[in-house]
């Protein structure tokens, strides 16, 4: 939701990876927001876990299950 936003550039700074910029496109989305209300209101889900500490637990992931990719 709302709250507990990052953009693209901040995810890639957090992740260390190296970015290009090229044209824009017509078609690109400038900003998009999750809306977590109706499974809020539907299941009483709530995030538990920050964005930060999300990123950081699946790159750990990732990176302790590369074979499962290669």
């Amino acid at each position: 939701g709302f709250s507990n936003t990052i953009s693209l550039l901040e995810l890639c700074d957090l992740i260390k990876l190296d970015k290009e910029f090229g044209e824009w496109r017509q078609a690109d989305q400038k900003v998009y927001y999750s809306d977590i209300s109706k499974v809020k209101k539907m299941l009483g889900w709530e995030p538990q876990v920050s964005y930060k500490d999300g990123v950081g637990r699946l790159y750990d992931w990732l990176k302790a299950n590369q074979k499962l990719f290669s």
